[in-house]
C-alpha cells in the first residue's frame, strides 16, 4: 500500500507571497477534483502521484499526497517528503474575482487548477497564477482585471443617509405595531374586567361604558374603586316567592303575562326553575 502524507495546499487566513488570501469558501474544487494531478514545481509534464482526501479543516485546504513510486522523480520526491527534507506545496489557482475588503486584497471566487510538491514552505502562501486555458499569467496581469473591484467600496453621505432613515422608518413602524398590539390587548383585558364587574352587580350596564372611557386613562384606580364595591345579590326565587305573596294575581301569570309585566323574573325562572319555565311555556300552545 502507497504511503499518504498530508499537505496545507491554503491557508485562508494568510497572505500569500503576492499580497493576497484566498477566501476557502469561493474556491471551485470540482475540476481538480475529476483530475486532482500532483505536479512538480508546477510542471504539466512532471506528474508524481496524485491528491486524495481534499479537504477544509480550521480554515486550512488538506489534502493528502499519494506518490507513483513507480516513477522515478515521483519516488525521488517521496524519499525527500518521507524523510523530512522536502515539505513544501503550491497551488495552480485561477483568480475569478478579486475585491479589497477591509483594505485586504481577497480572492473571494477561483479556481483550483493543480497543486505541486515544492521546495517552498506552505506557510509561504506559493501560489501559482493561471487563465482559463491553464495559460500562466503573473499577478499584474491578474490584478488589471480586478481593478475596478479592488477600489474599497464606499458609500456616499446620501446614500448612507436613506439607509439609515429606512431602517430608522422600520423600526418605528414596528414599534407602531406593538404598541397597536399592546393596546389591543389592554383592551380585551378592561371589557373582560368590568364584564364580570356588572355580572357581579358591582356596577350597572349603564356605569360600565364610563368606567371603560376612565380606564383608557387610568385602569389601577378603576380597578380600585370597583374591588372596593360590593356585589349585589340578584333576586333569587325565593325573592319571587315573597313578591307572589304581595302579588297573589302572580301565581296564576301565564307565560304571556311574565313576558309582559317581568321580563327579567321570567329568565331567572328559567335559570332557577327549568320545569315551571316549561309548564308556563306550555300555556303558550292552549
Amino acid at each position: 500500500m502507497k504511503k499518504k502524507y498530508t499537505f496545507i495546499l491554503c491557508d485562508g487566513s494568510r497572505v500569500n507571497s503576492y499580497g493576497f488570501r484566498t477566501d476557502l469558501a469561493g474556491m471551485d474544487m470540482e475540476r481538480f477534483k475529476a483530475n486532482p494531478v500532483m505536479l512538480y514545481f508546477h510542471d504539466s509534464f512532471e506528474v508524481i502521484g496524485r491528491w486524495e482526501n481534499l479537504r477544509i479543516e480550521d480554515g486550512k485546504l488538506l489534502a493528502d499526497a499519494v506518490f507513483d513510486t513507480e516513477d522515478e522523480i515521483g519516488k525521488k520526491i517521496a524519499g525527500k517528503v518521507e524523510r523530512g527534507f522536502l515539505k513544501g506545496c503550491s497551488m495552480g489557482l485561477r483568480v475569478v474575482e478579486m475585491k479589497d475588503i477591509d483594505g485586504l486584497l481577497t480572492a473571494c471566487r477561483s479556481e483550483l487548477m493543480e497543486a505541486s510538491v515544492c521546495s517552498i514552505p506552505s506557510d509561504a502562501g506559493a501560489v501559482r497564477l493561471y487563465d482559463q486555458n491553464h495559460k500562466e499569467l503573473t499577478f499584474d496581469e491578474v490584478r488589471l482585471q480586478f481593478n475596478n473591484q479592488l477600489k474599497p467600496v464606499t458609500m456616499d453621505k446620501n446614500e448612507e443617509k436613506n439607509t439609515m432613515e429606512q431602517q430608522l422608518a422600520t423600526k418605528d413602524q414596528e414599534i407602531a405595531q406593538l404598541k397597536a398590539e399592546i393596546a389591543q390587548n389592554k383592551k380585551k383585558a378592561v371589557n373582560s374586567y368590568l364584564t364580570a364587574a356588572v355580572a357581579s352587580g358591582k356596577i350597572s350596564e349603564t356605569e360600565k361604558a364610563d368606567y371603560e372611557t376612565l380606564a383608557d386613562k387610568d385602569f389601577d384606580t378603576v380597578k380600585k374603586l370597583i374591588d372596593a364595591k360590593s356585589p349585589k345579590a340578584s333576586a333569587s326565587l325565593k325573592d319571587l316567592a315573597a313578591q307572589s305573596a304581595t302579588q297573589p294575581e302572580r301565581s296564576n301569570w301565564t307565560y304571556l303575562d311574565w313576558m309582559k309585566k317581568d321580563s327579567e323574573g321570567l329568565k331567572r325562572l328559567k335559570a332557577e326553575n327549568p320545569a315551571e319555565f316549561e309548564r308556563l311555556q306550555k300555556t303558550l300552545k292552549k
